[in-house]
Formats: C-alpha cells, structure tokens, sequence
C-alpha cells in the first residue's frame, strides 16, 4: 500500500484543474485532484429556543443595516481607517502564468533539501487519457535522480509556487510558501544556548532508538474526533431535536384557524 491510498483512505475525489505540465518540450496532459480529505466534524450555530440554524448577516455598523451582496465591495486599508476599493478588473493587469493551464517546471531540486516548512498544500497529479506515457516518464526519471520538479501555476486565479515530487506510483504537487512568509526564529525567547551535558544526550538518543518505528500512517488516528462522533451519534439515538420550520402563509393560517377554534370551544 503506498502513502498516497493509506492518506486518501480510499476516497474517489473529483479533479478541481485540468491542463498540462510542461517538461522541456514534453507536453503532459493531467488532471488535479485534492489529496486531503476534511474529516473534522462541523457543526451550526442554532436558536436554543427554537433550535433554527442561525445566518450570518453581513452589517453595516455606520448605516446600522444588514446590506445585500451587491452592495459590498473588497477594499485594502492603505492607512488607518483609510481604504481603496478594489475591483475584479484591477486583477486582469496583475502578472501571472504565460500559459494558464501548465504546470510550468522551473528547475529541478533534491527534495532532501527542501525544508517541509515551505510546504502549504498537497494535491494529486494525475494524467489525462492519452498522457500517462510522458506521465510515467516524468515520474521515473524524478525517482532515478531523486528529485523534485520546482514549477508555476496558476490555481483559482492566482500563481502559485509548487513542488511536483512522486509519491508511490503518484506525482504530489506541493503548492509553496515564499520565504517571506515564514515566521523567523529570532524572535523566539527562551532557546537554549548553552552545551548539552553528553550523559544526558546519550540517554536521550537512547531512549529515541528504543521508540524509533518505520513510519506507517494506518497506525495513527484520530482519536479525539472518534470519540466525538460516537457521543454525538449517542445524543442522536438518545433524542434528536428537529428545527421548527418556517411558517409559510398555508402553515400560518391553519394555526390561526385552528387557534380560533380552540378558543371557540374553551369559550363559555
């Protein structure tokens, strides 16, 4: 089992890109697939009297009125309190990919020497119908030299920094932090600067070949979000409270009628 099945856990994901990685002159068709699933367990805000799913609305708190979509609009704080408004054309002259459906390979890297802090999220390459030759070239050719292609692509309208490296029998594409966004060390306190005592590094080492393990990720689960889940499905099984639903104008006049009469018979 290769790490890509045992992290995906079987899952059938749909492609979110499809276009082209571009190798040289090898031209790569390849589809775009999230290797992360979302398995937290989410919850509603709901009215504890009535228990209805609560809205967010978005409010105006100068003209003291939720406002409709239409009438927001994204603005960037150039000074305090003081902002520019931005529109989606303003982005049409930003710089981006010359081709936007290609995986464009820069340069080629030793993965050993990338530091996983640049890493920001994974998704799964996979080759369109037609590509998987040139496909299975790429991915040898990475696994006999041990490296990892360093590209740019363009993902939901904006270029990103990538990593593509194999995985099994799978290209990983990586999308990248930049170096400068990373949080430095230097504002850290408190890092220890003296000599370590060389008995109690001994012991340390020790006790780390002694729970050394081969890495299998089978073996780690989420144990708190199990946990939650089997005492949300008990409260389910125990009772579940179901939302009052909306009166629409039918709903409203039968209670009224129905009302009336319950007052006509309680009438002396």
């Amino acid at each position: 089992m290769n790490g890509v099945s045992e992290a995906g856990g079987g899952i059938l994901v749909r492609s979110i890109w499809r276009g082209a990685i571009g190798f040289g002159l090898v031209h790569i068709p390849c589809r775009l697939y999230p290797a992360a699933v979302d398995r937290d367990v989410h919850f509603r805000l709901l009215h504890r009297t009535c228990h209805t799913p609560v809205r967010n609305r978005r409010v105006c708190p100068h003209c003291d009125r939720a406002l409709e979509p239409e009438e927001i609009v994204r603005g960037y704080e150039v000074a305090p309190e003081t902002f520019v408004e931005v529109e989606d054309e303003d982005f049409d002259a930003l710089p981006g990919p010359s081709a936007r459906r290609t995986v464009a390979i820069l340069n080629f890297v030793s993965l050993s020497e990338v530091d996983p802090m640049y890493f920001d999220r994974p998704y799964l390459l996979g080759p369109e119908e037609g590509g998987g030759r040139p496909y299975g070239l790429l991915r040898e050719a990475l696994r006999r030299t041990d490296r990892a292609a360093v590209a740019r692509f363009a993902l939901r309208a904006r270029d990103h920094l990538a990593l593509v490296r194999v995985v099994g029998p799978t290209l990983v594409l990586e999308t990248m932090r930049y170096p400068d966004e990373l949080a430095s060390v230097e504002g850290l306190e408190h890092l220890p600067t003296d000599s370590v005592d060389t008995r109690e590094l001994d012991l340390a080492a020790e006790l780390i070949e002694r729970r050394s393990a081969p890495w299998e990720p089978q073996r780690y689960r989420d144990t708190y979000r199990e946990t939650l889940a089997d005492r949300l499905a008990q409260r389910g099984a125990a009772g579940r409270v179901a939302a009052q639903a909306p009166q629409g104008y039918a709903g409203l006049l039968a209670a009224l009628e129905a009302s009336l009469q319950a007052d006509a018979g309680e009438a002396p």
